[in-house]
């Protein structure tokens, strides 16, 4: 049984932020240490890997891991994000000096994207009489969007390029996996992919992603499950 553990940033210094894809129609950009020239630098290796994937993409700022920050030049933080192709539209989390602060620069307080905990995530992975599986017996071909709401999403046929999967819990494919899957939207950190064949474009866990760059180096041909470990999206080929 391999393990291959991939970070976002492959770098040997401490990184600032980390982006997660999300359920909500935005990309959350999680601040984790504010530092605006580290910010910026790491930035654009993320985007150069994925410029695509990125570009005219809504992000909000999660303030939530730096609420000791002080007040933040959010004035800058958009210049750097809108530099690389994104639409900053807003903060979430942090203080009320830094929501005054992100107002002042056109930056609105939401509330959309939250990830609940691992005990709630546990709990809404055990409660059965809630908890339903959604079935595809047919091919995903490009542009559909499937969504299993509070629940396992199973697709016994094959995922074009291009199409997406979502799921509240576990994503289970039988056929080719080659467009998007996210599992655990609503934050549950428990979810897990499972996959016969991994070719996909982009998969994520509670919002943690990994994109077609980052699996380059996956062994062909084998089963996978992608799982988090430590906020860290694993692949282990089963």
């Amino acid at each position: 049984m391999k393990i291959l553990g991939i970070k976002q940033v492959t770098m040997d210094r401490q990184a600032c932020f980390q982006f997660k894809a999300s359920f909500s129609p935005c990309t959350i950009l999680q601040m984790t240490r504010y530092d605006l020239d580290a910010l910026a630098q790491q930035l654009a290796e993320t985007v150069g890997k994925a410029p695509n994937f990125f570009l005219g993409s809504p992000v909000m700022i999660d303030l939530e891991k730096i609420k000791a920050s002080g007040i933040l030049n959010f004035a800058k933080i958009k210049q750097l994000l809108t530099e690389h192709g994104m639409i900053p539209v807003g903060v979430r989390g942090g203080s009320q000096e830094q929501h005054e602060a992100a107002g002042k620069d056109n930056l609105p307080v939401l509330a959309i994207g939250n990830t609940i905990s691992k005990e709630e995530g546990k709990k809404q992975t055990e409660t059965s009489s809630s908890y339903a599986t959604k079935l595809i017996t047919t091919p995903i071909r490009s542009g559909m969007h499937i969504y299993a709401k509070e629940g396992d999403l199973v697709v016994v046929a094959s995922v074009s390029p291009g199409a997406e999967l979502l799921a509240d819990g576990h994503i289970h494919v039988y056929g080719p996996l080659r467009g998007r899957a996210l599992a655990g939207v609503q934050g549950n950190k428990q979810a897990r992919i499972f996959c016969r064949t991994l070719e996909a474009e982009l998969v994520a866990i509670a919002g943690f992603y990994l994109t077609k760059e980052d699996m380059q180096s996956l062994p062909a041909g084998d089963a996978m499950q992608i799982y988090l470990d430590e906020d860290r999206v694993k692949i282990e080929s089963i």
